[in-house]
């Protein structure tokens, strides 16, 4: 009876200690990236990744300057000081398209602030045309030219060219530059080619407005997280070294995941007794243990 309960006992001991062992064997996936698995979703923006995080993605998730909002569904973005609203994001192309909020409704912003991109992260592409606005300029004496119009503000007066060389206004547009240069404030923003030609064939603020509304776009170069992705990587930022990083399931690397050859195994997976392994031990103990009792 001894040896029977102490059998019983013993195969009881080995049941608990290799279910439990393997679980601390198996670690589970690095937390980083599990969260950089999540997709940021936002009203008819869905399933945008690195190099943009937001809502319930974490930051080291993205680039730092590249943080997505929702607000009611509309999806934003601010980049150096100003907001955009998200008008889409396409990531095969790697096109992020914005339209600036400040110009949402009026030509007027309570700040005046150059659109500007982020060198090495955000460009510009070649479908990108600046459009200059002035402001705080003479209300009277402004030059009549074609590709331009002037529009009162609340408390000063603005101006905008729908051409960046002046020189496009003839020769020697002496009273235009001059009117300009007593201007206080310019600004540029850009607009797609499509709405500067409109804003060219009728240059009022209707139609500047139109044009601003449409948006433009930015590019990102995201080679990088191509290489990690095809190693099983998560892509994400170090915000330490403020570096790329490429999360993989056991711990982060710089580029890429390291992937292993075909066929081979892990350390961990070699050390850890499978369940069937354990279940033939757990019965060869009890037979062998039975044996022995009998004989005894």
């Amino acid at each position: 009876m001894q040896h029977h309960l102490f059998a019983t006992r013993f195969i009881i001991f080995l049941i608990i200690t290799f279910v439990h062992v393997p679980s601390s064997a198996f670690a589970n996936d690095d937390e980083r990236y599990v969260n950089c698995g999540k997709l940021f979703d936002c009203g008819d923006i869905k399933g945008v990744g690195y190099p943009f995080s937001g809502s319930d993605t974490p930051d080291y998730c993205g680039h730092p300057e590249l943080k997505l909002d929702c607000s009611d569904q509309d999806p934003e973005i601010t980049i150096q000081k100003l907001t955009y609203k998200v008008l889409g994001i396409n990531n095969q192309s790697r096109a992020l398209s914005v339209a600036r909020k400040d110009y949402a409704e009026n030509i007027c912003p309570t700040l005046l602030l150059n659109t500007t991109w982020i060198p090495n992260l955000l460009n510009y592409t070649s479908d990108d045309h600046n459009i200059t606005i002035y402001y705080g300029c003479p209300a009277q004496g402004a030059p009549s030219f074609a590709n331009s119009s002037q529009f009162p503000c609340t408390a000063m007066t603005g101006y905008f060219t729908a051409v960046s060389d002046l020189s496009a206004f003839g020769s020697f547009p002496s009273n235009l530059i001059s009117y300009l240069a007593s201007c206080n404030d310019s600004i540029e923003v850009p607009v797609r080619e499509s709405a500067l030609q409109k804003i060219v064939s009728a240059p009022t603020v209707t139609q500047l407005l139109e044009g601003l509304n449409e948006g433009f776009d930015f590019v990102w170069n995201d080679s990088l997280c191509v290489t990690c992705k095809a190693s099983g990587g998560q892509c994400g930022y170090n915000q330490n070294t403020a570096a790329f990083s490429c999360y993989c399931k056991d711990q982060p690397r710089e580029f890429s995941c390291q992937q292993s050859p075909p066929g081979a195994q892990s350390p961990t997976a070699a050390q850890s007794p499978s369940m069937s392994s354990c279940l033939l031990l757990f019965f060869s103990a009890g037979v062998t243990l039975e044996v022995n009792r009998k004989t005894a």
